[in-house]
């Protein structure tokens, strides 16, 4: 029994060391294809032994990564050698730690076969480490002696260390100057407890409770709609305002955002206002040619003609994940980003919620196969269902996010050719408009006379004639609204004050009968393309 016992050990035995050799072997062969060298120390210790690299050892020391390249987890170091780190301040503490975690990545990376390969670092930056026959570069710096293995990882030497470059989120937080876009942009971030990455047992406290971690999830509002600017994995151009430009942003735009008490006044004023600058002042990938582009187009989708000026006097930075460029005057125009056009097209709202109507049928036509061309390819036909004068047929159109600022309104009409049993027939129509006069108060269709003046609810409102053969984009009037009524959609309460009611102005005595033409036919339907508010500078 005691016979069999001590061959089932030996044969364990000779298993181990079997496979300990053919490890050696494979350790061996995987080197054999390299000109490096081999040692029996760790990563940390063979470092140390190495006169030409003893700043770095120094700086690996006061970085505290000493005892991570003691450990049995393998490591590559690209470590840079003595005349590389000479200018380096071993004082600065938070310099050292960067450029020490920027020369160290997890796992083994060898020579063997290298062209171009991007390496995820220990300062969570990726560095390129390529190859070109017998030549390797790290970060663009010349590697001296490669593939030495040691018994947790492989050392490389190279000629210069690589600088670890702030990506955007960092340079911001970092730069003197950027103080109020550094404010605006870092006030959004939070830390979201996630309850299903929790919970999990870490061990037990002095008293012998069980412990148990609690994870969270870094989140910014303003980043997961505009971009992740912390991301080493993405390219973007950012366009940096330092204090002077944003304060005289800020003043500039603030006034397109007069807001109510009851909207959050002032508050809700300076919430608008910063994301009017902040929203366009992203772009994807790098733009390093700034003449090269004939347009650009923003990570919020604004679309930037002539785009070159919007970096004039700016001052050019290489950052991890793109280029910033920062600058003391920003140059978007209101038209291009915050002041918009709004065109509300007529066959998308809905009349049982924002929208209104009375004695009007609405259907919905399409432009297809007609040789008109509408916007979104539709407009709407208002079939009149009133037999007498005395009752009107109307459209009430919401306007939602009109700023505080002055716009042209126009009605686009759909003209009555499109319809061959009415194609000599005109429509005529009265504008009344509805919004938030300068004391706060609700205006209610306030009619618009004849010369586009806005007039005191309860006057008489103008007559407008559509062209019976022609697309019209008639001219409604023009109106500064006292205030901005910007739409929150998560908001249920949130309601456009803006509206435009459209109102059938044909008499009975001018729709033609079989047995009357009157001297101008008319009809009493209604076509309606959209309504376009065009800003006025």
């Amino acid at each position: 029994m005691k016979k069999k016992n001590l061959i089932f050990i030996f044969s364990i035995v000779l298993l181990f060391l079997t496979s300990l050799n053919s490890c050696t072997d494979n350790w061996d062969t995987h080197y054999s294809a390299v000109s490096g060298e081999k040692s029996d120390l760790n990563l940390y210790e063979y470092i140390k032994a190495q006169d030409s690299l003893s700043i770095f050892t120094k700086m690996i020391e006061i970085a505290g990564y000493d005892s991570v390249l003691s450990k049995s987890q393998t490591y590559t170091v690209w470590a840079p050698v003595n005349s590389a780190l000479e200018s380096i301040n071993l004082n600065d503490t938070s310099l050292v730690a960067e450029i020490v975690k920027n020369h160290i990545a997890r796992f083994s990376y060898s020579t063997s076969a290298i062209t171009a390969k991007p390496i995820y670092m220990m300062a969570n930056k990726i560095v390129l480490f390529a190859g070109n026959g017998s030549n390797f570069t790290f970060g663009g710096k010349n590697i001296t002696k490669s593939d030495i293995a040691t018994v947790n990882g492989i050392i490389h030497y190279i000629d210069n260390y690589v600088p670890y470059l702030s990506n955007i989120w960092e340079y911001i937080g970092k730069t003197e100057g950027l103080d109020s876009l550094k404010q605006y942009l870092y006030s959004n971030s939070k830390f979201q407890f996630d309850l299903a990455a929790s919970g999990n047992d870490i061990g037990t406290d002095a008293q012998g409770q069980l412990l148990y971690d609690s994870v969270f999830v870094f989140t910014n509002r303003i980043m997961n709609r505009l971009g992740s600017l912390s991301m080493e994995d993405s390219l973007y151009t950012a366009i940096l305002p330092n204090n002077v430009a944003w304060k005289e942003a800020s003043d500039r735009i603030k006034l397109y955002y007069k807001t109510l008490e009851a909207d959050g006044g002032a508050a809700k004023q300076r919430e608008y206002t910063q994301w009017s600058i902040f929203q366009d002042l992203i772009f994807r990938k790098q733009v390093a040619n700034t003449t090269a582009f004939d347009s650009l187009v923003s990570t919020y989708g604004n679309v930037f003609y002539k785009p070159s000026t919007l970096f004039e006097g700016a001052t050019k930075v290489d950052v991890s994940n793109g280029i910033a460029y920062v600058t003391s005057n920003l140059k978007h125009k209101a038209t291009e980003s915050w002041q918009k056009e709004i065109r509300i097209e007529a066959e998308y709202v809905s009349f049982n919620e924002a929208g209104t109507k009375s004695n009007f049928d609405i259907l919905q036509k399409t432009s297809f196969g007609t040789s008109y061309s509408f916007s979104g390819d539709k407009y709407i036909y208002a079939k009149n269902l009133t037999t007498t004068d005395f009752s009107v047929a109307f459209i009430k159109f919401p306007i939602p996010n009109t700023l505080s600022a002055k716009y042209n309104i126009y009605c686009v009409f759909a003209p009555a050719t499109l319809d061959a049993a009415a194609d000599t027939l005109t429509s005529k129509v009265k504008f009344y408009l509805s919004y938030i006069d300068a004391n706060g108060k609700p205006i209610t269709d306030a009619p618009i006379d004849a010369s586009n003046k806005i007039l005191a609810v309860g006057k008489t409102a103008g007559i407008f004639t559509t062209n019976k053969r022609t697309k019209t984009e008639m001219f409604v009037t023009q109106f500064e609204f006292p205030f901005c009524n910007l739409i929150d959609y998560e908001n249920l309460l949130s309601v456009a004050t803006v509206k435009l009611k459209v109102e059938n102005a044909v008499k009975k005595a001018e729709v033609p009968t079989p047995n009357l033409t009157p001297k101008n036919p008319s009809t009493k339907d209604v076509r309606i393309d959209c309504i376009i508010l065009k800003p006025v500078l």
